[in-house]
């Protein structure tokens, strides 16, 4: 992910972005940001990652013998997670 005000790369993970603070700041340029879905992307993704799902993904698992029912959460986490955006914080 990208800091909106310097383009600096945060890490879905990191420090900044999943921290125990209210406000999240750029560890780059300490200005404040927050996280935010991009719903038209998530509209995108929901089709692709179902399609995906059900005739690549969870026929896959089945054959190495696991169950595919719990891949569903998985690949409905991965949709969302990868619609996630930064933006400006509109408080500064």
């Amino acid at each position: 992910m990208k800091c909106p005000y310097c383009q600096g790369s945060i890490g879905f993970f990191s420090k900044a972005l999943n921290g125990f603070e209210k406000e999240k700041k750029c560890p780059h340029c300490n200005k404040k940001i927050k996280m935010k879905i991009k719903w038209k992307l998530l509209a995108i993704l929901v089709p692709l990652v179902f399609l995906f799902h059900f005739f690549i993904l969870k026929p896959a698992v089945i054959i190495a013998g696991f169950s595919g029912s719990g891949i569903a959460g998985i690949s409905g986490a991965l949709a969302v997670i990868l619609s996630l955006r930064l933006y400006p914080d509109e408080s500064d």
